[in-house]
């Protein structure tokens, strides 16, 4: 209800009744306000920025960046899920051809990651292929994940020769290698003629075929080290970047889930500090200590959500990222996106426009970059 409005006889405020309280007025001049005005809420310039002190997150600080991505570079990405979520954002960022992410699929341990990744350093006749028949009658091999497998080993062999050679070629032209470790637990097979031999996905096979085992740091330390030694003599300008998983091994226990990732931090920080071409992005402790709230994880409460992880890559970006390749990246995932777009009436004039507008943007964008930097 909207009550008359009175002056106050005793103050001359304005007042919703005679009988209100000066408490709930205000003076009629406010309204106006001028420099005779002594309403203290009104003097201050509405356009006054009042600092802000209250923080409700500890941020963490990045070093200054010593690796620097430009729409030229190539990536190779391994490891955990985390470096698949990482690098699906760096194939929409960069050429597709640049970037190659998990050829092996997701590998957790350093000890998988290191014998995958040695493997690219020799010729394939030395390099041991581990393949068995499983009891579903499928041929799988030790050191790739579940996704490959087939009735026909021969067909088997071609795919993932075909992989490896292409991750090979990665491996001998690309600028950074993303290395995400997950946890220090490694199973090695008990069994056959590949006893003794780590496995990289234990493919669902009796419990009896593998021993657990915490692997040592001081030997993770020397296969690292002797890795990015021979790295760095063939290929200079090539950079590793360690993250580590975020993710919870729960199965383990919290304190042991704990431990290992303190191991694992140790063993990179190990390796950054006496090698020039090893860094470290501290994607774990943005989502630990930065974020740290359960909202910032997946329904199973193990797993980083997406935004997190949409957070995390933003902070790699403003890392990594030279501007050029920030543009780059911009110009292209939109126009990826106009690629992607499907109409719903494609035999329209309006359909049909949107194409025509779609590949002109397409040869401009191959046009300022390059074609062999198109999309």
């Amino acid at each position: 209800m909207d009550f008359p409005q009175k002056r106050c006889k005793s103050n001359g405020f304005l007042c919703k009744n005679e009988g209100a309280s000066p408490l709930f007025a205000f003076p009629l001049n406010a309204l106006r306000p001028s420099k005779m005005s002594t309403f203290a809420p009104f003097e201050r310039p509405f356009t006054e920025k009042l600092a802000v002190t209250m923080q409700f997150h500890t941020p963490v600080e990045l070093s200054s960046p010593t690796v620097v991505l430009t729409p030229q570079s190539k990536v190779l990405a391994i490891g955990s899920c985390f470096a698949d979520h990482i690098g699906a954002r760096l194939q929409q960022s960069l050429p597709a051809e640049h970037v190659l992410v998990n050829p092996n699929g997701v590998l957790y341990n350093p000890a998988s990651i290191f014998t995958v990744l040695r493997s690219l350093t020799l010729p394939s006749l030395e390099v041991e292929q581990p393949y068995f028949l499983a009891q579903d009658g499928l041929w799988h091999h030790w050191l790739y994940a579940t996704a490959f497998v087939h009735a026909d080993r021969s067909v088997l062999e071609q795919e993932l020769q075909q992989r490896r050679e292409r991750a090979k070629a990665l491996w001998n032209a690309c600028e950074v290698v993303l290395v995400t470790f997950s946890t220090d637990h490694a199973y090695y097979l008990t069994e056959g003629a590949f006893a003794g031999h780590v496995v990289s996905n234990c493919h669902k096979q009796p419990a009896r075929l593998f021993r657990e085992e915490v692997l040592s740091p001081s030997e993770l330390y020397e296969q690292w080290s002797g890795l990015l030694h021979d790295a760095r003599n063939a290929s200079p300008q090539r950079q590793f970047v360690f993250t580590l998983s975020p993710y919870r091994y729960a199965k383990y226990g919290m304190h042991e889930n704990a431990l290992s990732k303190a191991r694992l931090l140790l063993l990179i920080d190990e390796l950054c500090r006496t090698h020039l071409n090893a860094h470290y992005f501290p994607a774990y402790e943005i989502i630990t200590d930065e974020l740290r709230d359960y909202r910032f994880y997946a329904p199973d409460m193990l797993h980083p959500s997406e935004q997190a992880i949409d957070y995390v890559w933003e902070r790699f970006q403003q890392w990594t990222f030279s501007p050029e390749l920030c543009e780059y990246a911009r110009e292209r995932q939109q126009l990826l996106r106009d690629l992607a777009h499907r109409p719903l009436h494609p035999e329209s004039e309006a359909a049909r426009n949107f194409q025509r507008k779609v590949e002109e943007r397409r040869r401009a964008f191959e046009h300022k970059w390059g074609r062999n930097q198109g999309v």
